[in-house]
C-alpha cells in the first residue's frame, strides 16, 4: 500500500466511521442501550484516529516530497524549509478542509471520553458533533479530497505562498482552528440542552471550560494575525477590517458575550435565552467565517481561498444549521424565559443590568463588523455596484462601543448584584475616576488631541485603577486577616480566588491592548523617501544613514537590502529592509526591518530602487504596539487562571461535604470528569 493510499483509506474510515455513530446514536436514542453506547464512544475514537493518520500522512509526503499529489505540488517545492512545509498542510484549501476535520474530531474525542457521561445529553452532543465530521470527511473525500493524484511525475513544486513562509504563520492558523472549531462543542451541547430540556445548572460548568479554552486560542489567533500582518505585509500596520479578518472577530465578540452571560447565569439565573442564543450564534459566526474565507465571495480580502468551488456546499451547510437552530430556539422558547430571577431591583444600577449592557454592546458590534463585511455583496445585489466600505466606517461605529464597555470594565468591581449602595460605589470609584482626570490632562499635554485617542487614554486609566484597587484591597484583607506579608497575601487572594482574578487580569490585558490600539493608530508616522548613499533622514529622534544596497541569501530565496544605519539618543544599530525574490513568484515580497520598544517602533520597508543606488524607502514610527503584543501574553495566562477556578455550584458543593464531614479549615475539591 502506497502513502497516498493510505491517507484515501483513512479519509474512507473516517467518513465511514461518521456515518455509523450517526446511525448508531440515533437508533441508542430509541433504545438506551449502554452497548450501543460505548460502540459509539469506540467510532468516535476510530474517526480521530483515522482523521490523524490521514493528516500524518499528508505531511509526511509534503515533507518527502511527492509532487505527483497535488496538494503537495500546489504548496510545496524542494527549497522550501522544514517549518513551511509542515505549514504547508493549512497553506492549500484540501489541506485545511482536512485540518478542519481533524481538529473537530480530537473535540468530539475528548467529548466522548473526558466529559462525564450524561445521558442524553452528551449522546446528543457527540451526534451534532458527528453530523459536522460527516459534511468534513465528505467533502474530503468527494469534493476537496487532498490525497488527489497529478498526471505526471513533476520533478518540483510550485512551491508555498511567499507571505506565508513566516514563522508567524506556523503558529497563527492551527491556533485559529483550535478557537473556531472549539466553538462546536458549546453551541452542540447547548443544542443538546435545548432538545432535552436539560437545566442549564447540570452542563454549565462544563461548557464554560469548553468556551474558555477556545476563546483564549481564538483571541491569540487574532492577535497573531495581527502581527503576521505587521511583520509580513509592509504597509505599517496590524488590523485592516479585511473580511478574513472579521471573519475571526465576529465569533469572538458573541464568544466573549457568552462567557459573561454564563457568569450572569450561573450566579442569578438570568439571561438564558441571552446564553442560548450567543452559543450557538459564536459557532455560526465561525461557519459564516468559514464560507467567507472558502466562497472567494468577497473578493477584497488577501487571506481568502479564491476558485475552489466549495462555496455553495458551506453556504447550505450554513443555512441547514442556522435554520436547525432557529426551530430548536423556537420551540423551547417557554423554557429560556423559565427560571430568570427578574425582579424590580433589576431595574436599578447594579451586575445585571451590566452584563446586559456587555450582551448588546458585544452583540451590536458583531452586527455592525457583519454588516460592513458583506456590504459589498449586498451592494452588488442592490445596486450593481460592488461598493467596499473603508476602515473609517467599521473605526467610528465600534470604537466607541469598545470604549463603553471599557468603561464597564471599570464599574463592575464597584457595582453590586440586585443594587448597589451609591455612597460605596462612589467611595471605590473616587481614585479611578481621579487618575483618568489626570491622565486625560497629561495625554492632551502629549498630543492626543483626537478625541476618540483622549477618550480611550482616560478609559483605560480609569478601568486600570478600578481593577487594581480590586488586588490591593484583596492582599491587604488576607495580610491583616493572617499576618502575611504583602506580595504573599496577594498570591493567595489570587490562587484562592482564580476565577474572579483571572477575569480580571483577562480585563486588563484587553485595556492594554485598547491602549496600544490607541496610540499607535493616533500618534504614527510616517514619510516615504528616496535616499542616495549615505544620505540621512531625521525622523521621530532617529537619524536613519542610508549605506546602499547589497544582496544576500535567506531560506530559499534571493534579497536585495538597502543597509541603514540607525543613531538613536546615544544608541546605534543597523536594519536591512529587503526586497525577497521567490522561485516561480512574479513579484518580489517585501521583507520589514522592525526595530522594536517599549514606546515605538522604527518600521523600515524597501520599496525598490530607481537607480543609482538609490533606495525607495517607507519609514513609520509606530508608538505602543509592544502593548498589543504584551496583552496577548497576560490574555493567555489570565485565561489559564481563570480555567482552574470552579463555579459557584461546585463550590457549594465542596462547601457541603465540609459541612457534613464536620471538617473545618480544609479544602475539599470535587472532582468530576470534565475537560480539562
Amino acid at each position: 500500500m502506497t502513502m497516498p493510499e493510505l491517507g484515501r483509506y483513512a479519509l474512507f474510515l473516517a467518513g465511514g466511521s461518521s456515518i455509523y455513530i450517526l446511525v448508531i446514536g440515533s437508533w441508542n436514542r430509541r433504545i438506551g442501550s449502554a452497548r450501543l453506547t460505548e460502540s459509539m464512544r469506540g467510532a468516535v475514537l476510530a474517526l480521530a484516529l483515522a482523521l490523524t493518520t490521514a493528516v500524518l500522512t499528508l505531511e509526511y509526503l509534503l515533507v518527502t516530497g511527492n509532487y505527483t499529489i497535488q496538494a503537495v505540488y500546489n504548496h510545496s517545492d524542494r527549497a522550501l524549509p522544514l517549518l513551511y512545509k509542515i505549514g504547508a498542510l493549512w497553506g492549500g484549501n484540501s489541506g485545511s478542509v482536512l485540518f478542519w476535520a481533524w481538529i473537530l474530531s480530537l473535540y468530539t474525542a475528548v467529548v466522548a471520553v473526558r466529559v462525564r457521561w450524561q445521558e442524553p445529553l452528551t449522546s446528543l452532543s457527540i451526534l451534532y458533533l458527528s453530523g459536522l465530521l460527516l459534511f468534513f470527511t465528505g467533502m474530503s473525500n468527494l469534493v476537496v479530497n487532498p490525497f488527489r493524484i497529478l498526471g505526471g511525475h513533476p520533478r518540483d513544486g510550485a512551491g508555498l505562498d511567499p507571505l506565508l513562509q513566516n514563522v508567524v504563520m506556523s503558529i497563527h492558523p492551527p491556533t485559529m482552528y483550535v478557537g473556531l472549531i472549539g466553538m462546536a462543542v458549546p453551541a452542540a451541547v447547548m443544542m443538546a440542552a435545548l432538545w432535552t430540556r436539560t437545566p442549564m445548572e447540570q452542563w454549565i460548568g462544563m461548557v464554560r471550560r469548553w468556551t474558555l479554552f477556545a476563546w483564549m486560542f481564538l483571541s491569540a489567533a487574532i492577535v497573531l494575525g495581527g502581527m503576521w500582518a505587521y511583520m509580513e505585509l509592509g504597509w505599517g500596520g496590524y488590523w485592516e477590517w479585511d473580511p478574513v479578518e472579521n471573519a475571526s472577530l465576529m465569533p469572538w465578540l458573541l464568544a466573549t458575550a457568552f462567557l459573561h452571560s454564563l457568569q450572569a447565569q450561573e450566579k442569578r439565573g438570568i439571561l438564558r435565552a441571552w446564553t442560548a442564543v450567543l452559543a450557538v450564534g459564536s459557532f455560526l459566526l465561525t461557519l459564516v467565517g468559514t464560507y467567507i474565507t472558502r466562497s472567494g465571495i468577497l473578493k477584497n480580502s488577501v487571506h481568502s481561498f479564491t476558485g475552489t468551488g466549495v462555496g455553495p456546499y458551506f453556504l447550505a451547510l450554513l443555512i441547514l444549521i442556522g435554520l436547525a437552530t432557529l426551530f430548536i430556539l423556537w420551540s423551547r422558547q417557554e423554557e429560556l424565559q423559565q427560571g430568570s430571577v427578574e425582579d424590580s431591583s433589576d431595574l436599578t444600577w447594579s451586575k445585571e443590568i451590566i452584563y446586559r449592557l456587555v450582551n448588546v454592546l458585544f452583540s451590536a458590534i458583531a452586527v455592525i463588523v457583519l454588516f460592513g463585511t458583506f456590504y459589498p455583496v449586498l451592494s452588488q445585489a442592490l445596486t450593481g455596484t460592488t461598493i467596499i466600505l473603508t476602515q473609517e466606517y467599521f473605526n467610528r461605529l465600534t470604537v466607541p462601543l469598545f470604549l463603553i464597555l471599557a468603561v464597564l470594565l471599570g464599574v463592575a468591581p464597584a457595582t453590586g448584584w440586585r443594587r448597589t449602595q451609591l455612597v460605596r460605589f462612589w467611595h471605590q470609584m473616587r481614585k479611578p475616576v481621579a487618575v483618568a482626570l489626570v491622565l486625560g490632562i497629561l495625554a492632551y499635554l502629549s498630543g492626543f488631541h483626537a478625541m476618540m485617542a483622549w477618550l480611550a487614554m482616560m478609559v483605560v486609566g480609569f478601568a486600570s485603577t478600578s481593577m487594581i484597587q480590586e488586588f490591593v484591597r484583596a492582599a491587604k484583607n488576607r495580610q491583616k486577616a493572617q499576618h502575611l506579608g504583602w506580595h504573599r497575601s496577594l498570591a493567595q487572594a489570587i490562587s484562592h480566588n482564580r476565577r474572579r482574578y483571572g477575569g480580571y487580569l483577562a480585563h486588563m490585558a484587553f485595556l492594554l491592548i485598547i491602549f496600544g490600539v490607541a496610540g499607535s493608530h493616533t500618534h504614527n508616522i510616517k514619510v516615504t523617501t528616496t535616499l542616495k548613499p549615505h544620505q540621512h533622514l531625521v525622523l521621530g529622534g532617529y537619524d536613519i544613514a542610508y549605506q546602499g544596497m547589497s544582496l544576500a541569501t535567506g531560506p530559499g530565496y534571493q534579497m536585495v537590502q538597502a543597509n541603514l544605519l540607525v543613531h538613536y539618543h546615544a544608541r546605534q544599530f543597523r536594519e536591512q529592509p529587503a526586497l525577497a525574490f521567490f522561485p516561480g513568484s512574479a513579484e518580489p515580497v517585501a521583507k520589514v526591518a522592525i526595530h522594536g520598544g517599549w514606546m515605538k517602533d522604527l518600521y523600515c520597508v524597501f520599496e525598490g530602487s530607481p537607480g543609482h543606488q538609490a533606495a525607495i524607502l517607507h519609514i513609520f514610527i509606530n508608538p505602543f504596539v509592544r502593548f498589543i503584543w504584551t496583552g496577548m501574553y497576560i490574555l493567555i495566562g489570565a485565561t489559564l487562571l481563570s480555567l482552574g477556578g470552579r463555579t459557584t455550584k461546585e463550590r457549594n458543593i465542596s462547601r457541603s461535604l465540609v459541612d457534613v464531614a464536620g471538617i473545618r479549615g480544609t479544602s475539599l475539591s470535587v472532582k468530576g470528569r470534565d475537560p480539562f
